[in-house]
């Protein structure tokens, strides 16, 4: 039996989720995601694949399925990004699952399912899908439903037959099928948040005309069979760019409800191995003004939409370097502009993935059994984006938290007024006047004693030592100039301590053969109003 306090707080969690669900349907508000009350409601999704050969999620056969959502829930996600095929309602809808499985020759796979969860293994693959959407809903967490692929295979490649309208398996009028099909399907399901119109469009038939031509039949389908739902639409180039929404804006009527989305990999753009060939500040500052460009600018404007970075991520056991480079710049993008997201992906291998069985999945943020973590730091790294930190319904002032990507922790104050990093749901609240960084409620500043020394709270704000600056390219240091007329910035004192610092600073200036790591001195003012 559970003791009372850890019965109390399970209670306040049932609790917290449930009233999250009845402030369900999700609608927009300029560029963010609302309920019905008008609070924000911050997407922080993870992928869970089902539009693979086996047309069926991922881990069934390692983890029972109520296990798999609560692995998912425990570790802070709020919505499951949940891919489908195409074929898998319009051609194999009356399929069983042990059919589909016996198909491919994976006997053993369904062996598992039989084992973890048995009343899946005689389902229809349709009505297995409906069964991990249902258990998402029971343990309170939402569903974007994502039309991944037409054919059921491993996504994506330019010349694949999926890519685009036309394609020799992507026939734009089956595809409106399916979305039909599976938009009914969700309509009594509160939980289904969000339907996605389709991952990735690629390959050289890519056009704006028919984009539009058919992106407007897609999401007016969804809207006419399911008006509850957000509609999810996706850009060119393996949904990297929607810039060319500038000169002709999608033009459909579906009210509060359409959302755009986003993909970035650490290759996005270039290759995965420049960030540990070229200079990791101007990389970063090239990213994030790339995304800004190519889709970040929808979240401004006259007539401003919401953004979702629907898929991004690493190879979660191969943290190296070129990993952690991507990574903490991607987790000061999403912070920076509190960007809604979706991390690819749960699933820590496929039953089979082309013609392979038993693929591992690096990205998997879980190993096969669901429950071991490639990245133990997951947790600590992504904790704060996966805070709401800005809401339109607040009325509380605007503040900063200083945040450190690398370590994923953020700037506290501690009992000596020195600065340390610390864990970010109780982190120090800053203003910044000038080129002053002060306590909030407090009056004092952050000041600069020297290099290699520690960082402390004065109230003796009026020099050179208190004048903080962003500096590089990036944005993403903090510094200030001494009595040598040398730039210090802000820095981890080691891997292994929380004591925050002034250090020469680290490839702040353009030079292309500064390939020196600059995230230990990474700090960002990130804007905060809850």
């Amino acid at each position: 039996m559970m003791g009372k306090p850890v019965c109390l707080i399970f209670l306040l969690a049932l609790s917290l989720f449930a009233s999250h669900l009845n402030s369900l349907p999700l609608s927009t508000n300029k560029r963010w995601i609302v309920d019905e009350s008008g609070k924000r409601v911050k997407l922080h999704c993870l992928n869970w694949s089902s539009h693979l050969n086996a047309t069926v999620a991922e881990g069934l056969d390692s983890i029972s399925l109520p296990d798999i959502v609560a692995e998912m829930k425990d570790l802070g996600f709020n919505c499951v990004r949940f891919t489908w095929a195409t074929h898998m309602f319009t051609r194999y809808a009356n399929n069983s699952v042990g059919e589909m499985l016996d198909s491919k020759g994976l006997r053993g796979v369904r062996l598992g399912i039989r084992d973890y969860t048995p009343s899946i293994e005689n389902m229809t693959l349709v009505d297995a899908f409906d069964a991990v959407v249902d258990e998402v809903g029971k343990q309170g967490m939402m569903v974007v439903a994502d039309n991944h692929v037409s054919e059921p295979k491993w996504c994506c490649e330019d010349r694949d037959g999926n890519g685009f309208f036309g394609d020799e398996h992507f026939n734009p009028e089956e595809w409106l099928q399916g979305l039909s099909m599976v938009a009914k399907r969700v309509k009594g399901k509160p939980q289904v948040v969000a339907m996605s119109l389709r991952n990735e469009l690629r390959g050289p038939r890519q056009n704006i005309s028919e984009w539009h031509k058919y992106i407007s039949q897609g999401v007016t389908t969804v809207h006419k069979e399911n008006p509850n739902v957000l509609v999810f639409v996706s850009g060119f180039n393996y949904d990297t760019d929607l810039s060319f929404l500038k000169k002709r804006p999608l033009e459909v009527n579906v009210g509060n409800k359409l959302v755009y989305e986003v993909h970035s990999y650490s290759w996005s753009g270039s290759s995965s191995d420049d960030w540990i060939k070229k200079p990791v500040n101007q990389l970063c500052a090239r990213i994030m003004n790339g995304l800004k460009d190519r889709a970040g600018f929808l979240m401004n404007g006259p007539n401003p939409a919401p953004l979702v970075m629907s898929e991004f991520g690493i190879a979660m056991e191969k943290t190296d370097e070129k990993n952690n480079r991507f990574l903490s710049c991607m987790l000061a993008y999403l912070a920076g502009v509190d960007l809604d997201w979706a991390l690819w992906a749960a699933q820590g291998g496929y039953y089979i993935r082309e013609k392979e069985q038993v693929v591992d999945e690096s990205f998997g943020i879980w190993r096969f059994d669901f429950r071991t973590l490639r990245y133990p730091k997951f947790p600590q790294r992504f904790q704060l984006v996966q805070k709401k930190l800005l809401d339109p319904s607040s009325n509380v002032s605007k503040s900063y938290i200083i945040y450190h990507p690398l370590s994923g922790q953020c700037v506290n104050v501690n009992k000596n007024h020195e600065l340390e990093l610390g864990n970010c749901g109780g982190q120090s609240r800053w203003s910044q006047e000038g080129q002053q960084i002060k306590l909030v409620g407090d009056g004092t500043c952050i000041k600069a004693i020297g290099d290699g020394s520690p960082i402390s709270l004065s109230k003796d704000c009026n020099n050179k030592q208190s004048s903080w600056k962003t500096l590089s390219t990036s944005n993403l240091h903090l510094g200030i100039i001494d009595g040598h007329d040398q730039n210090l910035c802000l820095e981890r004192e080691s891997p292994i301590s929380s004591k925050i610092v002034t250090k020469r600073c680290i490839c702040i200036d353009d030079n292309p053969s500064c390939l020196d790591s600059p995230q230990s001195q990474w700090f960002q003012l990130v804007t905060t109003n809850v």
